[in-house]
């Protein structure tokens, strides 16, 4: 999942939240690489926050608002 946190120039940046599979490992540089060959510049992760388990909502869908929380402890920020 993909959320904004914090960023002092622009406002906010662009922050992935990534649940590896058991017993694999990749490093976020791989991860950059790797989304660079399917996104614009401009939409690319900046900061990567690794989870153990992602949550989604009763209905299956994706829970944001988990997310951003998650999102805003790994980079250290405060929730406004």
């Amino acid at each position: 999942m993909v959320v904004g946190t914090p960023h002092e120039r622009f406002g906010q940046q662009v922050t992935a939240v990534v649940r590896l599979r058991d017993g694999k490992a990749v490093s976020e540089q791989a991860l950059l690489e790797v989304a660079r060959t399917h996104l614009a510049s401009y939409k690319l992760p900046r900061r990567f926050v690794f989870v153990d388990e992602l949550v989604r909502s009763p209905s299956g869908k994706a829970d944001y608002r988990w997310a951003k929380a998650r999102a805003l402890e790994g980079v250290g920020a405060v929730s406004a």
